[in-house]
């Protein structure tokens, strides 16, 4: 899972993905605590509660057209964009699990880059479903009904 958040070093994301972080966090009353507070102030600027969903900006601030490990930097100063990827460092389950890789790949950038490509190959490698043993989403998130 960590090797394929990595890819979110390059895109952008609507305010509608992450906009729930700004205001009401989980039904708290205040944003996501773990997001850096300049961050946070510029994305509420960008997404205004009751604001166009539709507005967008970078997944990987400050190197946001570049395929690099700078993703897990971000992880480190609390400035992942989607809470997704933002758990991978700041939860409490993280800690156990994905935040001593998180550290590394920041720090290396050739593990991470090594460990995409394997990660790469072996998706690659996965049998795809063909006929009545799978479908084409129409909505990559759910199957089709």
């Amino acid at each position: 899972r960590i090797i394929c958040e990595g890819a979110h070093t390059i895109g952008r994301a609507r305010c509608t993905l992450f906009g729930n972080r700004l205001f009401n966090f989980s039904g708290t009353g205040a944003p996501d605590s773990t997001l850096d507070t300049d961050m946070l102030s510029d994305l509420q600027s960008l997404c205004p509660q009751n604001g166009d969903g539709n507005v967008t900006t970078v997944l990987d601030r400050n190197s946001s057209d570049l395929f690099d490990s700078h993703y897990f930097k971000n992880l480190l100063s609390g400035m992942g964009l989607l809470s997704s990827d933002q758990i991978l460092f700041s939860s409490d389950e993280a800690n156990s699990t994905t935040k001593p890789l998180v550290q590394s790949y920041s720090n290396d950038s050739g593990l991470f880059f090594g460990d995409f490509a394997n990660s790469m190959i072996k998706m690659g490698n996965i049998n795809i479903k063909t006929g009545t043993n799978g479908e084409i989403r129409k909505n990559c998130r759910v199957i089709n009904s």
